[in-house]
């Protein structure tokens, strides 16, 4: 299934008398969304992690990203994997623990 994410990169300048200014830089790609698979899931529950789903883009648009919006919610970029077709795949979860939501969406 084709979908629409967006890549979330923080950011840090300084403003003219040198207070430090946060934003978050994002970045829209199309990717195709997969379902984890069974083993993966559970495999990462033993971790303490809950897997949601695999993003698919080409490598040369991900930069290192931390965080991903997809649907509206942020997701923590869990695992990535390199293929040999010159895509990624960004293994999604939920921001675990209650973990703060440093993006700043809603």
């Amino acid at each position: 299934m084709e979908g629409i994410i967006y890549l979330l990169k923080k950011t840090s300048k300084k403003n003219e008398i040198g207070d430090p200014i946060n934003t978050v830089e994002e970045t829209k790609r199309i990717a195709e969304i997969r379902s984890v698979g069974q083993k993966e899931a559970n495999q990462a529950a033993a971790r303490g992690l809950k897997l949601e789903f695999t993003a698919v883009i080409w490598k040369f648009e991900y930069n290192n990203e931390e965080v991903l919006r997809y649907k509206g919610k942020e997701y923590r970029i869990q695992r990535t994997y390199e293929r040999d077709d010159e895509k990624i795949e960004l293994t999604c979860g939920n921001l675990v623990n209650n973990e703060e939501n440093i993006y700043g969406s809603t």
